[in-house]
């Protein structure tokens, strides 16, 4: 059987207030092909499908939509919460998407209750569990957290894990396929840049060991970049299809095509995601940027880095240059180390002068800030 594995989508995200609704509309479309001109019987999505807990109106029918779609040319569709989902509001849905042929996971559950449950694909048993994120406060108490030490936390919420997915794979048929799908922060896993910081710290992080040699395939999300994790099993993250921050602008963007067989290794395919815009870091005086903006380029989000003295309308000279790709503008202009606080330095000197003073060792050169100081200086003496 095949099956295609996507995760960290984070519809809604926005690019420093700008929208990227049409760069997600594009690659969720991207993968709906793929899964249609496949022939994939399952589609499994670990989680994070939204950037926060309350999505904006498009995001929710850009995401639903695109559920129904794949439900359309695949018999199964596996969808778990990530720690960006909120899973209250996705419980809320289970029914609904029950109708449309997709399978919704939203918190942890027992193997009886919907955490675990048996499929056929054409003939080949398929059992699949599912583990949605979970967080440290839902395992480590509070009374723990006050007389533990940092690294017994981190083994207790190991062993807390490793005890879940116990029980979840516990009915795994080595004359079947057996299929783990979980949220997570793997030992050994890159982060992409992009991550909840408070959720891929050492506390969340689990030994690649938890996961059962019975499992054909584990399917992760959490972690931004398409990665497999050495351990008894295929254990892959296939990382977001967007780059979401710029932490993470180096990264390949795909989705997993697996090839499933009972009592065999899982056959992993990485499929190239080629929507959305790329994410560049650009350095240089404003001539040097004038010259990257003259290029032909493919849309792109820009942060610019300038490193020429500094002025008063220096980012915007910088953003006229690109409209709205560049996001972002830091100055990098060389400081001249003199700064004195000391009351000896400010003695028989004019507010305009400690102004001037102020500018050079700031590596400001703009005259039009002085003249400006010393009007309001006049206005308000």
């Amino acid at each position: 059987m095949r099956l295609l594995h996507t995760s960290d989508w984070h519809v809604g995200i926005r690019m420093r207030g700008r929208s990227r609704i049409d760069e997600h509309t594009a690659v969720l479309d991207e993968i709906a092909t793929i899964v249609e001109m496949n022939g994939v019987d399952v589609v499994v999505v670990a989680g994070d499908l939204f950037d926060s807990s309350a999505p904006p109106p498009e995001a929710d029918e850009l995401v639903w939509q695109t559920f129904l779609r794949f439900a359309q040319a695949a018999a199964h569709v596996v969808v778990i919460a990530g720690n960006h989902d909120n899973a209250r509001r996705l419980r809320a849905l289970e029914p609904l998407l029950r109708l449309g042929g997709v399978t919704m996971v939203s918190e942890p559950r027992r193997p009886d209750d919907g955490g675990t449950w048996a499929l056929d694909v054409d003939g080949t048993p398929l059992r699949i569990a599912a583990l949605p994120f979970v967080s440290q406060r839902s395992i480590v108490r509070a009374d723990e957290l006050m007389t533990r030490a940092s690294y017994e936390h981190r083994q207790h919420y190991t062993e807390r894990y490793k005890a879940l997915v116990d029980v979840l794979t516990e009915s795994f048929d080595v004359d079947g396929v057996n299929v783990l799908v979980g949220h997570t922060h793997a030992v050994g896993g890159a982060i992409g840049g992009g991550e909840r910081a408070a959720h891929v710290r050492d506390e969340y992080a689990v030994p690649a060991t938890v996961f059962p040699s019975s499992a054909n395939y584990v399917a992760l999300g959490h972690l931004h970049r398409a990665q497999k994790i050495p351990g008894p099993t295929a254990i892959h993250y296939c990382g977001a299809p967007l780059a979401l921050d710029f932490g993470e602008a180096d990264g390949a963007r795909q989705v997993n095509l697996v090839e499933l067989t009972p009592r065999a290794p899982a056959a992993v395919t990485a499929v190239p995601l080629t929507a959305g815009r790329r994410l560049r870091t650009i350095t240089g005086t404003v001539d040097d940027l004038a010259a990257i903006a003259a290029e032909d380029r493919n849309p792109t989000w820009f942060r610019a880095i300038v490193t020429e003295s500094r002025q008063s309308d220096l980012s915007d000279r910088v953003r006229a240059l690109f409209d709205d790709e560049v996001v972002e503008v830091l100055i990098d202009a060389p400081t001249t180390g003199r700064r004195d606080v000391r009351g000896d330095r400010r003695v028989g000197r004019s507010p305009i002068e400690l102004f001037d003073a102020y500018c050079e060792d700031e590596s400001i050169d703009d005259p039009r800030l002085t003249a400006l100081f010393a009007e309001l200086l006049e206005e308000h003496a």
